[in-house]
């Protein structure tokens, strides 16, 4: 008997995000959204900040959830000019680096419950009268009854490793 492939929880969150936000199906946004959040995870390590770095790599899962459902699957070279697939192939390196990276200082169960809670924060974000609230380029803005993900105590036992790893 042939198993059923399993949807990941982190692609179900995002998928219901973009369906309820109605989010941009645009790949270029998404993209872009993934390098700004690559950045921002950057700062927080440059910082470090281990809270920031937490919730930066969640937003960094997150977008990249997003850039993967609206994507349907894998990068095509047909569908992108040459350029343009060495980009997003890079920030999607960057991405995946910045994951690795912090799988070194938290815990597989630390991230994905942060993800879990960073999901519920975003889907705090809906305005007063229960529309998103979309940016000029279709990114969605935080609304007026916005919760930040409460983290802190995620953080608890955990360490930031100085030394290099194999």
């Amino acid at each position: 008997m042939e198993e059923e492939a399993q949807i990941p929880d982190d692609l179900i969150m995002v998928t219901e995000f973009i369906r309820v936000f109605k989010a941009s199906l645009d790949l270029r946004l998404w993209i872009k959204l993934i390098k700004e959040e690559v950045q921002e995870y950057q700062v927080a390590l440059f910082n470090d900040d281990r809270e920031e770095m937490l919730k930066e790599i969640s937003d960094v899962v997150y977008v990249k959830a997003g850039f993967m459902a609206v994507l349907g699957g894998g990068i095509t070279e047909g569908i992108l000019q040459e350029e343009e697939f060495q980009d997003w192939t890079e920030i999607l390196g960057k991405s995946a680096a910045a994951f690795n990276q912090a799988k070194d200082i938290f815990s597989e169960e630390v991230l994905f419950e942060a993800f879990k809670r960073v999901h519920a924060s975003n889907m705090s974000k809906l305005g007063d009268d229960g529309k998103p609230i979309l940016r000029e380029d279709g990114k969605v803005l935080k609304g007026p009854n916005y919760k930040k993900p409460y983290l802190t105590d995620l953080l608890e036992g955990t360490t930031i490793r100085t030394e290099k790893t194999a």
